[in-house]
């Protein structure tokens, strides 16, 4: 046996190599779920009361050069993360005939060891806080994310320690609030009642918008989507203080948002255009429609913002929110998807808004969802719900993203093209756009109302539809309006002469 002690984060050489050999020398721990020591089929663990050896054998090089070199890197590495014990030390191993690498650590307490009821209440809501917090610290960092369980934290002094070796790829929020999901079931065990799931959300909260704007919101509708068992009501204090003013998107009392058996009136992309707006929905008390849903993007490009908020605030109109309408009410976020004309268009609007409006825009929902059916501003797939788009490209990829999840419908707006794509006994339909639409029977549908406020297939008319949830029919509407006054009111407000003429051309 050949040990090369390569060196330690802090550059300290504290390991001694007759350490490393006892320890080799040793039993290897046995690795179980809950026991002591978790560990992939491929790990060994060595350890005594003050220091741990871990080894992974699934990993062998072709000579103790290129162990040694490969620590060198990833020590290099740590040294970033931030993550480890200082006195974290990594050694090139022969054993066998064959080259390892490994590493040893002063010996910690895995959290899910600790007896968290034996806590003072607020020190169990601030101990799980800080390991989220070190988790999302590192999210921001390196846009990676770390191994969930508690098996892999532990705590040296105040400091935050990641025990685990394995680093993975962001998946944007699912694992970080299945974490969550497993930490609120075990609420009991981890001494957390409602006070201190209300004290983690707030300590958490600061750390999600470090992140982005919206990470409150992906995160709240990922919770939503978790089951929690006997915590459901656990959860909803959760995200209640992750997210004040939070809107559900899951709709569990349906009576109270859309009547049953009544069809809804879908609008989508107003983007500030009131004319259109005030068209639409003349044309819809015309039809006998009483309620409605609004997909997103209330404004933006246009120049009566403030005005299509009140007539659809007047109107008690269900609202999602839309790319747009994010930037506004976030006073420009750099994350979200945005062109440089609506950006340009969307920095106008921020200033014709109070704080009141800006606010009620941020607290609108970013999805709604209701037995087999939701509603999205953008794309499904997209845990921001209002960012990725539906198009030819992503349309198959967001059908059986809705298969596998059990929803036969997704409503949605941002591309401003009316129309639907389909799966039907597992065959892709492309995109097509009747008057009206049967979508009973399908796989999985998606369907765009098309713009109110700026529609793109080359004609002056505002676009809507009229779903009916019941029996899965949609039709499709499309409204004339005069177009000049709206023209006036960009000419009078030195609009870019480009967005004007796209607004004459419908495109």
């Amino acid at each position: 046996m050949l040990v090369t002690v390569v060196g330690s984060l802090s550059g300290s050489m504290r390991v001694q190599k007759r350490t490393v050999i006892r320890l080799l020398e040793s039993k290897a721990e046995r690795l179980t779920h809950h026991g002591l020591f978790t560990g992939k089929p491929g790990t060994r663990i060595y350890a005594d009361e003050l220091y741990v050896l871990k080894i992974n054998t699934d990993r062998q090089f072709p000579s103790g050069d290129v162990a040694k070199r490969w620590c060198q890197l990833q020590i290099g590495k740590e040294k970033q993360y931030r993550l480890y014990h200082p006195d974290r030390t990594w050694l090139a191993l022969q054993m066998g005939g064959r080259c390892y690498v490994a590493n040893i650590t002063p010996r910690l307490q895995p959290l899910h060891q600790l007896d968290f009821t034996a806590l003072e209440s607020e020190a169990c809501a601030a101990l799980l806080a800080r390991v989220a917090g070190c988790y999302l610290d590192f999210v921001c960092r390196f846009g990676q994310r770390l191994d969930e369980g508690l098996s892999n934290f532990a705590l040296c002094g105040d400091t935050v320690i990641y025990l685990d070796d394995d680093i993975y790829s962001w998946d944007n929020f699912s694992a970080f609030t299945a974490m969550l999901a497993h930490w609120l079931r075990k609420s009991a065990s981890l001494g957390m009642g409602a006070e201190q799931w209300r004290q983690f959300g707030g300590l958490l909260r600061p750390g999600l918008l470090r992140y982005s704007s919206e990470a409150d919101d992906v995160v709240c509708a990922g919770l939503e989507d978790q089951f929690v068992g006997r915590s459901e009501a656990m959860k909803k204090t959760l995200i209640n203080a992750l997210r004040p003013g939070y809107a559900p998107t899951v709709d569990t009392a349906r009576r109270a948002l859309f009547h049953p058996g009544e069809a809804i009136g879908l609008l989508a992309d107003v983007h500030g255009n009131l004319p259109a707006l005030e068209a639409v929905l003349a044309e819809m008390d015309r039809r006998g429609v009483r309620q409605y849903l609004m997909l997103g993007d209330i404004v933006g490009y246009g120049p009566n913002p403030g005005a299509c908020i009140d007539l659809l605030r007047q109107r008690h109109i269900y609202c999602l929110r839309g790319n747009h309408d994010h930037y506004v009410a976030h006073n420009g976020d750099v994350r979200v998807a945005m062109g440089i004309m609506a950006k340009r268009m969307a920095d106008w609007t921020i200033a014709q808004l109070d704080e009141s409006e800006r606010a009620w825009l941020g607290d609108l929902p970013v999805r709604y969802r209701s037995g087999n059916w939701m509603a999205v501003h953008g794309a499904p797939v997209d845990k921001s719900f209002f960012n990725a788009y539906v198009y030819e490209m992503t349309a198959e990829r967001n059908l059986n993203y809705l298969a596998a999840d059990d929803t036969q419908i997704c409503l949605h707006g941002h591309s401003h093209i009316q129309g639907v794509y389909g799966l039907i006994d597992g065959g892709y339909l492309p995109f097509h756009c009747p008057h009206r639409v049967d979508m009973r029977g399908w796989d999985a549908a998606l369907a765009c109302p098309g713009a109110i406020g700026q529609s793109r297939g080359g004609k002056q008319v505002a676009q809507a539809a009229i779903f009916h949830p019941d029996t899965f029919r949609i039709e499709m509407l499309s409204v004339d309006y005069d177009v000049e006054p709206l023209v006036a009111d960009m000419q009078r407000l030195d609009f870019p002469a480009a967005l004007i003429a796209r607004m004459r051309e419908g495109r």
